[in-house]
């Protein structure tokens, strides 16, 4: 057997090893479509991530996912440029480790894809092919607090869009890039952290009064004891 041959075969081993049942299709009305040529859009709110994805002349698209497939890619849907639901077969299987979902649409497929992912906490996403990626905030949170947030690596463009939602852009970053982080909180969570703080020196000086005014009457007391002490003397 030719040694060239061996990468193939083990790919196909670990490929065709163990394959989940297909996955079912979501509701294109669930997502904010269409999305955006060339451009990966993460759509961010407390409980999910959805994920909006440009899709040019292909047969098939994989997506490669960590941790359980099932909970991490939910409701596929898939739009062509005229804004019609295209049909789809797609299945999951195993891939050192980790699960690559193949979506496959039977013939060349222009348009967007999108799929949901768990949510509601700091965002991370290890850059995987090269394309403009946006992350669009929950309304009313931001990421730019200099306090609370955090931005790697640093952005191309912090926009908003007709909703009023923080959008983070990077224009074409590689996989040489890392990993995008983004840390954010509510537009207020600063102001609502000063009032916190704030009553929180309240309390202190309010425990401190108190502790002084103990040790003052307990001086008071000690100053009359001994004082009564001297005189039985």
């Amino acid at each position: 057997m030719k040694p060239e041959l061996f990468p193939g075969i083990l790919l196909l081993i670990l490929v065709s090893g163990c394959v989940y049942p297909q996955i079912e299709a979501g509701n294109p009305g669930e997502y904010e479509l269409p999305g955006i040529n060339n451009t990966t859009v993460f759509y961010l709110s407390d409980s999910s991530v959805q994920v909006v994805d440009n899709v040019v002349n292909k047969t098939t698209v994989d997506f490669i996912i960590s941790g359980n497939p099932d909970t991490n890619f939910r409701n596929p849907v898939a739009v062509d440029y005229s804004g019609k639901n295209v049909s789809f077969n797609a299945s999951m299987g195993p891939v050192l480790g980790k699960s690559i979902i193949e979506m496959n649409f039977g013939s060349p497929f222009s348009g967007w894809v999108a799929y949901t992912q768990p949510g509601g906490g700091d965002f991370i996403y290890p850059i995987t092919k090269n394309g403009t990626i946006r992350v669009v905030l929950p309304l009313n949170y931001t990421a730019t607090s200099n306090f609370l947030g955090l931005i790697q690596p640093p952005p191309d463009n912090i926009t908003q869009d007709a909703s009023g939602r923080e959008v983070i852009i990077w224009e074409k970053p590689t996989p040489d890039n890392g990993t995008i982080t983004v840390k954010y909180q509510l537009n207020d969570a600063p102001t609502l952290l000063s009032y916190f703080f704030f009553v929180l020196f309240i309390f202190f000086i309010f425990v401190m009064s108190y502790y002084m005014w103990n040790i003052n009457e307990l001086k008071k007391k000690r100053i009359l004891m001994e004082k009564d002490i001297r005189k039985k003397t």
